[in-house]
């Protein structure tokens, strides 16, 4: 009995955590203009590997390399605030391998300081960007934080309510 409520508690949290993927979906206008829309899928296909610090990450909060961990060059940076997104204006050697950026988004007002792909220097492996929320996110919201995409670029995010 108690081995099920173990698996069944697993599940819930699972679900609850997972992770979605935005998808280009092309919308026509009426006038024959196409814009670029994305939508969300749950995704197996992330990076476990970047995602989960088993590769050479970057930290930077407060308008700063707050922490370097790993061997070899970080192919992770990780955003401890939404502060920190001018900081990536200046190009760096570190950045040269860095394939997934994570954003943790810790409340709704961190949403007001949008992340411009275009203003970020330096990232010519960038694959990945993973937004890492603490509330419930709509796709508009993220769309909105995230500007300037680059449709090369697969993007992911998780809600999850901390306990």
């Amino acid at each position: 009995m108690i081995i099920l409520i173990g698996l069944f508690s697993g599940t819930s949290f699972s679900q609850e955590n997972a992770i979605h993927k935005l998808s280009d979906r092309e919308q026509t206008l009426a006038q024959g203009t196409t814009v670029g829309k994305r939508s969300s899928t749950i995704s197996s296909e992330f990076p476990y590997d970047l995602l989960y610090d088993l590769k050479a990450t970057v930290y930077v909060k407060d308008n700063g390399i707050l922490n370097v961990i790993g061997a070899g060059a970080p192919v992770v940076l990780k955003f401890l605030d939404t502060k920190s997104f001018n900081f990536l204006s200046a190009t760096n050697a570190l950045y040269d391998q860095i394939q997934l950026i994570t954003i943790n988004l810790s409340s709704a007002n961190d949403l007001r300081n949008s992340f411009n792909l275009d203003a970020i220097k330096g990232f010519s492996n960038l694959k990945y960007i993973h937004l890492k929320c603490e509330f419930e996110i709509s796709e508009n919201q993220i769309r909105s934080f995230l500007q300037n995409a680059d449709p090369e670029i697969v993007f992911f995010y998780n809600s999850y309510k901390r306990s």
